[in-house]
């Protein structure tokens, strides 16, 4: 199986991908894995699944699980 290349950022021990393009690709993948890992599992467990791609303060590109609508009611309280 093919991956796309990743580093680990200095914000973490993420993964982290060099531009937008290619953390949308892994995001892409790693969904991809998940559903085929839960019409597997037949539902039987809850599938924790990526969401989208955010870029760090290290200018790197991060996958995560939070969902935009999560995130944007956050920083919006966090705004007032």
């Amino acid at each position: 199986m093919k991956t796309v290349e990743f580093h680990t950022c200095d914000c973490s021990d993420k993964r982290a991908f060099p531009d937008r393009r290619s953390a949308e690709k892994a995001l892409g993948r790693a969904q991809a894995k998940r559903d085929r890992q839960a019409q597997r599992w037949d539902s039987r467990h809850p599938m924790n699944r990526e969401h989208r791609v955010y870029q760090c303060d290290f200018g790197m590109w991060h996958l995560t699980k939070q969902s935009r609508r999560t995130y944007e009611e956050h920083a919006s309280q966090n705004a007032a």
